[in-house]
């Protein structure tokens, strides 16, 4: 793939070529974007689709970021109202479909595009079995959208950069309010209360965290190309999307690993061309997510923290983000510590020269003529 025909993904065939790129545009569009997906528009929508839908059931569908924003929403709706939730990779989903599947199941498949094939069919494959089905895209002419029982649409619709940063909580917040809609007035309104909270939360610290992660991006070493993110929970939706965020944008290893696997033997890579970045925002794990900085601290291995407990004993070399603490922090804290991630993440990518919105396509112009080969067109 040739230049110009990396253009052609752009708008007017416009690449951006210095800050702020189109990922910045994206990230600082987060706040507005979540609060146009609890618009009284989209609630009166998903409240008129699901009045009648009483699920014993949440399963949800996707790839990619996709996936991750699924396994987001399923931790989400199986914390908050009780009922067991599980996420599953859409090709995984198509070719080994989870049996229960039938009228009493919700089924939320995610795809930004609408037209990811494995997502399609895996819903379709749902909605044959009696499940109902939810499809939130940012496309409401899509496969997705048309073959659901609810389509839901990214307010923002399509986001620019190839990496995405927006669409990764505006469909997992579509995906939790389709299932919370399904609940009595009171649990709809609480979530609308705290959800509210947390978008406040990173349109009050977004410039706090743009210039910690400017900071933080410029003092660690050049020589470090890989990178572990871990979390507990909600964060390990999150430390799984920053690792494939870093893998896209930056073109360097990374893997991510929940708080009690991350102690189980990831250590004996630790060198100096390592980064941990820790996302900790649960109670429940605070004493052990300490102990594991204390822990990585022994190394030469480079350490940030983003957390809503400052004063609890970070190890000194550790770089921090401080993130406010949220009413019901181990859930709705994921908002705000996601955010301050994609801003560390942006501002490495200036650092090390690289343009954040092209997934080094400009760089290393086969990654994109491998993208295509894998993504034939009307299936991604």
């Amino acid at each position: 793939m040739n230049l110009e025909q990396l253009k052609r993904k752009f708008p007017s065939g416009i690449l951006r070529n210095q800050h702020p790129f189109y990922m910045a545009d994206a990230i600082g569009d987060i706040p507005d974007c979540l609060q146009a997906c609890i618009s009284d528009e989209l609630q009166r929508q998903i409240k008129a689709a699901t009045s009648q839908v009483k699920p014993s059931k949440f399963m949800t569908i996707g790839c990619g970021t996709s996936y991750n924003a699924c396994q987001a929403a399923a931790y989400f709706l199986q914390n908050l109202l009780k009922i067991p939730a599980i996420a599953y990779d859409a090709y995984d989903f198509e070719l080994d479909t989870p049996p229960g599947i039938d009228e009493n199941t919700m089924v939320i498949a995610i795809s930004e595009s609408g037209q990811s094939i494995t997502t399609c069919l895996s819903l379709e494959k749902s909605k044959e079995l009696g499940a109902f089905t939810v499809g939130i895209s940012a496309n409401p002419e899509s496969r997705l959208a048309k073959s659901a029982h609810l389509a839901m649409t990214d307010p923002f619709l399509h986001e620019i950069p190839l990496g995405k940063t927006r669409t990764y909580l505006s469909t997992a917040l579509l995906g939790m309010l389709a299932g919370v809609f399904t609940r009595g007035e009171s649990e709809i309104n609480l979530f609308i209360s705290q959800i509210s909270k947390a978008i406040d939360a990173i349109r009050d610290n977004s410039d706090i965290w743009q210039t910690d992660a400017k900071i933080i991006a410029s003092d660690l070493p050049a020589t470090q190309t890989r990178y572990i993110v871990t979390g507990f929970g909600a964060q390990k939706a999150n430390a799984d999307e920053i690792r494939l965020k870093i893998m896209e944008v930056l073109g360097e290893s990374a893997t991510s690993f929940g708080l009690e696997e991350f102690t189980h033997g990831p250590s004996a890579c630790f060198k100096d061309d390592l980064t941990v970045i820790l996302l900790q925002t649960d109670e429940r794990t605070l004493k052990k997510a300490v102990r594991i900085a204390e822990g990585i601290v022994f190394s030469s291995v480079n350490l940030v923290v983003i957390t809503d407990q400052m004063g609890a004993g970070w190890p000194e070399k550790a770089h921090t983000i401080s993130i406010p603490k949220m009413d019901n922090a181990r859930l709705f804290g994921m908002f705000p510590a996601v955010v301050a991630a994609q801003y560390l993440l942006y501002y490495l990518a200036l650092n090390k020269g690289l343009n954040p919105d092209v997934n080094l396509e400009d760089i290393h112009p086969e990654l994109g003529a491998i993208y295509a080969f894998f993504f034939p067109p009307g299936t991604h």
